[in-house]
């Protein structure tokens, strides 16, 4: 039986059973700590009680900060961090998990809304649903049910269909041509092998085999952590042995740090506008299609899954029409 007692103008509510760790609560009303300790002494009986202590007094700030730490400081993406501290700012991290409800997160969603795009609110939802399942399967953090529901999820821009047009390969080539060294080769290589930024910048002279007509991507710099010999066009060798070797081993000695600032100010001297670095992995997967190659053929250059290559995908109406006049 649970042991109910006043102290001031509080009810406390004490239950011990051999089987299970004591239980405590206190209530303003006896009826409500009357009620609350009936209903818990039969969810302990049928084995459905769910000791929320932890859950009311830690926050989801506090269980953010440690995701970071145990999870995803694992992760081979850097992206989480960004999210985290990005959610951090908001209102809702203060609240204990037990009191942050389905229409608490409709309202964190509307107002990032008003200041990110639909899928970048939906990657912030995806952290803090997983970082809710982790507190509640793994750090006896309990609550009911998880209060991000798919339902709250929006619905996101249709994919990107980005390839270069017109004269905008010549534009960009021009743009960097005389005083930034590496963009040129860089650009010119991402479009005949569809590498990825990451991977471009990773990579070294000694992954190269000329012999072969590839260049050996290691588990450690591709984004599906597997390893990939990524085919060699005749056009991208020519790239290669045309260029100095730096120093430090590199390919192509570009700090991450100031690439997106170049690249935009090749783009912007160019006069070309909504183009991404990312889009010439389009410009380059939509090439190898156009050539004959099968689907097979074109995973072995990029490495991406049946799924993901339709988004990378985007044929030119012109060539198909040029290729069923043949």
């Amino acid at each position: 039986m649970a042991t109910i007692t006043k102290k001031k103008d509080k009810w406390y509510v004490q239950i011990r059973r051999s089987f299970h760790k004591p239980i405590y609560k206190s209530f303003i009303a006896k009826a409500d700590a009357l009620r609350w300790s009936r209903e818990t002494e039969r969810l302990i009986e049928v084995g459905e009680f769910l000791d929320t202590t932890e859950a009311n007094k830690t926050t989801l700030r506090q269980l953010l900060e440690r995701y970071e730490r145990e999870v995803s400081s694992k992760k081979r993406t850097k992206q989480d961090k960004y999210l985290i501290r990005n959610i951090c700012r908001q209102p809702i991290v203060h609240k204990v998990l037990s009191h942050i409800s389905s229409s608490d997160i409709a309202e964190f969603r509307d107002k990032r809304l008003n200041v990110v795009s639909a899928s970048s609110v939906n990657r912030e939802l995806s952290i803090i649903s997983d970082c809710i399942n982790r507190a509640t399967t793994e750090w006896k953090c309990y609550i009911r049910e998880n209060p991000v529901k798919n339902n709250l999820r929006l619905k996101e821009n249709p994919s990107r269909t980005r390839r270069l047009e017109g004269n905008e390969y010549q534009l960009l080539m021009q743009s960097c041509k005389n005083n930034r060294a590496f963009w040129c080769p860089i650009i010119d290589f991402a479009i005949h092998t569809g590498m990825r930024r990451g991977e471009l910048l990773s990579a070294t002279w000694q992954m190269v085999s000329f012999e072969k007509k590839i260049i050996s991507l290691p588990a450690e710099i591709t984004k599906t952590n597997k390893t990939r010999n990524v085919p060699l066009q005749p056009h991208a060798i020519e790239i290669l042995k045309k260029m100095p070797r730096s120093l430090n081993g590199k390919i192509f000695p570009i700090g991450i740090k100031n690439f997106e600032r170049s690249w935009n100010a090749i783009c912007k001297r160019s006069n070309i506008t909504g183009l991404r670095f990312h889009d010439l992995k389009r410009e380059a997967i939509s090439r190898l299609f156009e050539k004959g190659l099968s689907v097979s053929e074109v995973r072995t250059f990029v490495g991406n899954s049946l799924t993901s290559l339709s988004v990378y995908t985007q044929h030119d109406s012109t060539t198909l029409a040029e290729k069923l006049a043949r």
